[in-house]
């Protein structure tokens, strides 16, 4: 088959994407902290997505189809018009090796295949998943975001019949802005073609079982069209264990020349919901091409004094909130994310964990269910995690890979 007669997305030039180790992605945003557009601190404070008006989750049923190999792909499967009565509805996430699509298939240190990097077999399996969503109408003027957190092992995006762009990467989420392709207020078909193997499946073959699907959670968020783009905070602890420090970067997202004038204000709350801070910091966002490397990204170092420590045995927490304003006041959008305090070092060869030895009894996990796959729901997750507190369990692996962002919030 030529390359001309591939669904676009699927190669450049003469190279198969799919083939092609120097494509990492094409037209995904940047990797950020896990977190979500609120439209004010008190939303923000609860910390639940569910109660933003501008989250919308895409888990369930998809009609789904699937091909022998990428090659055998068409137009029509990615199309607006296309009859998809004959289709199959899978669950998503979920593995299609373990809902009537092939099987799994585990090995350890040994390809599943026997060709050479980076060619692929021939014979790969290759899924196209496809849902109609209706965009609110009150999201009209805003920038409208689609989450994919994890395809086994390339994911292809195409909204209303035309191409968004692709990722690599199983095991990190792949967000790409559709504002320009979706119409608001009417539904919208959404197509995500995922082949199975990849040049990507040399680097991440390591002791798993091999599946096949989207694995991790679909959703949507909107945003304004200057928006807080990322978040990082880190709380530390002085010489003495005794008061705090929050380092903190605020990244903020431009549509176009970014514009003077913009500020991020932090507010921080204790684990009982108490103000910590007297007033809200204010930063302003620093906007000047003269500053390249610092440019749109505000950073603070609030002292915090005495705060309550987070250890494993009490994991105190605070929640920390970050509003984005505009030059003329208004508060645009808000996001939040949870920060503890604490210090992890090694000194006379101990681990030392806020100035105290700490002994490691620690676990491997993998993100893996007997009858999900990698597809593991909340609640899963949750008792995993309960069963290693019942024994005693202070530190887990995340082998061998980034966790599903839901795991490392319950750490």
């Amino acid at each position: 088959m030529s390359q001309s007669s591939l669904l676009p997305l699927l190669s450049v030039g003469a190279a198969n994407t799919w083939t092609s180790p120097e494509l990492l992605c094409a037209a995904r945003l940047p990797m950020r902290a896990t977190a979500y557009p609120f439209p004010d601190v008190e939303t923000a404070r609860t910390l639940n997505r569910e109660k933003s008006p501008w989250f919308q989750l895409l888990n369930g049923q998809w009609n789904f189809k699937m091909v022998d190999r990428p090659e055998l792909l068409k137009e029509a499967d990615v199309a607006v018009e296309t009859d998809r009565e004959d289709w199959d509805n899978v669950a998503v996430p979920g593995n299609w090796t373990l809902q009537g699509y092939g099987a799994p298939h585990y090995t350890n240190v040994q390809m599943p295949f026997a060709d050479e990097p980076p060619s692929v077999p021939k014979e790969n399996p290759t899924g196209v998943y496809v849902r109609e969503v209706r965009i609110p109408r009150d999201w009209k003027g805003r920038r409208v975001v689609i989450h994919f957190g994890g395809a086994e092992s390339v994911l292809f995006l195409y909204v209303n019949g035309k191409p968004v762009g692709f990722g690599k990467d199983c095991r990190l989420p792949s967000e790409f802005d559709i504002t320009d392709f979706v119409k608001i207020g009417r539904a919208n078909t959404v197509a995500a073609v995922v082949v199975k193997w990849s040049d990507a499946t040399f680097i991440e073959d390591q002791d798993q079982w091999w599946m096949g699907g989207l694995h991790r959670e679909v959703y949507l968020y909107s945003t304004a069209p200057v928006y807080i783009a990322d978040v990082f905070a880190k709380g530390k602890l002085d010489e003495e264990y005794e008061d705090g420090l929050l380092d903190l970067t605020v990244r903020a997202g431009f549509p176009g020349t970014p514009e003077v004038g913009w500020k991020a204000t932090v507010q921080l709350f204790d684990p009982k919901g108490k103000a910590v801070l007297k007033k809200a910091v204010e930063k302003e966002i620093p906007a000047d091409r003269s500053g390249a490397i610092d440019r749109l990204l505000a950073k603070l170092s609030i002292p915090i004094r005495k705060p309550l420590q987070w250890s494993a045995e009490i994991p105190n927490l605070y929640t920390l909130v970050v509003t984005l304003i505009s030059p003329s006041g208004e508060k645009v959008e808000t996001t939040s994310t949870r920060v503890g305090f604490r210090s992890v070092e090694v000194r006379d060869r101990q681990l030392l964990v806020n100035g105290k030895c700490v002994l490691i009894h620690g676990v491997n996990r993998h993100d893996h269910h007997d009858t999900l796959g990698k597809a593991l729901d909340r609640e899963t997750m949750r008792l995993d995690a309960l069963m290693m507190k019942q024994f005693n369990v202070n530190a887990v692996r995340c082998s061998h890979y980034p966790n599903d962002p839901y795991w490392l919030d319950l750490c």
